[in-house]
């Protein structure tokens, strides 16, 4: 979003034309590079539309976050239910793994015996 804001300033800086502030000091050297009057209002309204939209699609994202609905306390409580949850998983998979070279190592005594 923030890329998509500064290319439509640049855009703006670059594509606008001159406009007369004071109608005694006229334009003396217009832009160049200024698209046409009709050309840049279109171009304005794609700009501004594609703006709001990706602004929706975000407020979208951010809705749907998982703990967005809860407190800070309540998002604390959350992840710390889930760091025991993981430590819980992980020594079962350590004991897992020790159980597992245990029956190797039995296997390997059956076998060479």
């Amino acid at each position: 979003m923030a890329r998509m804001f500064t290319n439509s300033i640049y855009y703006v800086h670059e594509k606008s034309s001159m406009a007369e502030l004071n109608k005694d000091i006229p334009v003396s050297q217009p832009k160049i590079q200024a698209d046409e009057p009709q050309v840049f209002k279109e171009n304005m309204h794609e700009l501004v539309s594609d703006l709001v939209k990706k602004a929706k699609e975000i407020d979208s994202l951010i809705e749907v976050l998982p703990g967005i609905q809860q407190t800070e306390e309540e998002q604390i409580a959350i992840l710390k239910a889930l760091e025991e949850e993981n430590k819980l998983a992980n020594q079962e998979y350590e004991d897992a793994v020790k159980e597992m070279g245990n029956k190797i190592d039995t296997m390997y005594i059956h076998i060479h015996i």
